[in-house]
């Protein structure tokens, strides 16, 4: 799987993936912003774009009422250090935020930038499995640490469709 994942992250061609199941809400949240718990928003669609050492988190988020739908998208630098363990480790730093009116927010210091790891258990061009780490390891009490996100070939077309585009 590590070289899979080298390949998807160190790679020239950025490649699009949606979030299709996710054990748990905290899970969500790791990679997220979280801003679907507040009141009346629920979220909709997570999806990830990786390759060139970057990532993008796209969520979308549907707010009750008359409202139209909400994108936040997080952008960050991956690595991949060194690890001894069977699942790959993957560094996230994410730098920026675009939020659902269209400003961008730069962390502008490095206090700002919002780091995490994520234990990557399988990857390659169709699918990513990973799991949010702990100190137990594993994926949690009934898979409640995994989040799979399975190839997107049409990303801009969903996020029409969204209406976020």
């Amino acid at each position: 799987p590590s070289t899979g994942l080298k390949g998807l992250t160190a790679g020239q061609k950025l490649r699009d993936y949606r979030m299709v199941w996710a054990g748990s809400d905290d899970a969500i949240c790791h990679v997220g912003t979280g801003l679907h718990n507040v009141p009346l928003a629920r979220l909709e669609e997570v999806f990830l774009t990786l390759g060139k050492k970057r990532i993008e988190v796209k969520e979308v988020i549907r707010i009750l009422g008359p409202f139209p739908n909400v994108r936040n998208t997080l952008k960050g630098d991956v690595a991949l250090p060194k690890s001894s363990s069977t699942a790959s480790k993957m560094k996230i730093e994410y730098d920026s935020m675009i939020d659902g009116t269209g400003k961008q927010i730069l962390a502008g210091s490095e206090t700002n930038k919002r780091a995490l790891d994520l234990d990557v258990l399988f990857a390659d061009e169709n699918a990513i499995v990973c799991a949010v780490p702990s100190d137990e390891g594993g994926v949690g009490d009934q898979g409640s640490k995994v989040l799979f996100f399975a190839a997107e070939e049409s990303l801009n077309v969903k996020l029409e469709m969204l209406r976020v585009a």
